[in-house]
């Protein structure tokens, strides 16, 4: 029978798992190391494996004022793990860590802080 993993109950634990998951991420914010300034999640996404040992997280990050062209052209999405993502830019574990799983978009604010993007 399998081993059923377990959910993490200490930092390090966390950081495991956000090695094995994949985030999608505009290039901009990658390839220049901006600020992320958007966020959404999708749950339809998570769970899916990529083949590489690493499962898509749901999460999508963005610097935030992407156009339209560069959000649809594969070659400007990349796909860091969410450990990358959380080491580079720390404010953002103050919503994946208190995230309910249910889909939605998030901006940052001026100061540091997410507020949520409805309708």
């Amino acid at each position: 029978m399998a081993e059923e993993r377990q959910p993490a109950t200490t930092a390090t634990d966390a950081t495991v798992l956000a090695e094995d998951l994949a985030v999608f991420a505009s290039a901009r914010l990658i390839d220049t190391g901006a600020r992320v300034g958007a966020v959404s999640f999708a749950p339809d996404d998570r769970g899916r494996g990529l083949g590489d040992g690493r499962t898509v997280s749901g999460w999508s990050v963005f610097v935030g004022d992407e156009t339209d062209e560069e959000l649809e052209d594969p070659e400007r999405i990349r796909m860091p793990t969410l450990a990358r993502v959380l080491e580079r830019d720390p404010g953002l574990a103050d919503l994946t860590d208190a995230h309910d799983a249910t889909a939605g978009f998030w901006v940052r604010q001026a100061d540091g802080s997410w507020r949520r993007v409805t309708g």
